[in-house]
């Protein structure tokens, strides 16, 4: 399934809306379908941020710990940013939320 083209849509999985939106600075996506990515992404990134960071304060330090907390932080400073009406800024930013969204998921387990 092409995620987010068309006008009835499905709720897309972790690795559609992943695969949108690291492909947001090639593709150029329109404002609506940027507004849908983003907000997307974003809440799914919210529901995979505390199962990550609960790992973090359960892990012994060392790199899988680190992994972790690096995700973590990442994912924390994307989410404060917001989506620019620039559509070259939104699509970086899309591309910057996909690749955090992306290592959560590797972590949280995604939507298995």
């Amino acid at each position: 399934m092409t995620v987010l083209r068309g006008t009835a849509l499905s709720a897309p999985t972790a690795d559609e809306v992943i695969e949108a939106a690291l492909s947001a600075p090639r593709d150029y996506p329109g404002p609506d379908r940027r507004r849908y990515l983003y907000a997307a992404a974003r809440q799914m990134i919210q529901v995979r941020l505390p199962v990550v960071a609960a790992q973090v304060e359960a892990a012994p330090v060392g790199p899988e710990r680190a992994s972790r907390e690096r995700a973590v932080d990442e994912a924390e400073a994307i989410m404060r940013d917001g989506l620019s009406p620039s559509c070259l800024a939104a699509s970086l930013t899309l591309s910057a939320l996909g690749r955090a969204l992306l290592d959560l998921d590797r972590f949280a387990g995604g939507d298995r």
